[in-house]
């Protein structure tokens, strides 16, 4: 009887039987942007750690110039509690991170929650380069 309450606790720790809620996705847009990074809305893209922010997803999206030819492009939504108004991640004014205010979560420029409630990484949409146009989908 001790084997199968200490197999049955073990099973349960491993599933998460502790009422933790999942965390709520991001409702999901198609996403197929193509920018010309020659048009002069985009300057900021020209150097590395730019970024400008750019409609298009669930709440708007974040492109950030890592190097000449990578480009990381972000959800604006947090993860944190998607469903939350006003959860949506700004570049902080010091450019170093990027917060949501809302949660006051605070991400690197990979994605990953440095601080704050959220656990889970912005969402990222592919970015491919050609030349001077940047192809952004899901």
């Amino acid at each position: 009887m001790k084997k199968i309450f200490f197999a049955a606790f073990i099973l349960c720790s491993v599933l998460a039987c502790d009422n933790t809620p999942l965390p709520e996705p991001i409702p999901f847009k198609i996403v197929n942007k193509l920018i010309d990074l020659n048009n002069f809305r985009y300057q900021r893209l020209k150097f590395d750690g730019g970024f400008v922010y750019e409609d298009g997803g669930s709440r708007g999206m974040i492109i950030y110039r890592r190097s000449a030819s990578a480009y990381i492009v972000f959800e604006r939504h947090c993860p944190y509690r998607p469903t939350d108004a006003c959860g949506q991640v700004n570049v902080d004014g010091s450019r170093f991170f990027m917060r949501d205010s809302c949660c006051n979560t605070v991400f690197d420029f990979e994605g990953n929650p440095t601080s704050g409630p959220a656990f889970s990484q912005m969402l990222r949409y592919r970015a491919s380069l050609s030349g001077s146009l940047l192809t952004i989908s899901n």
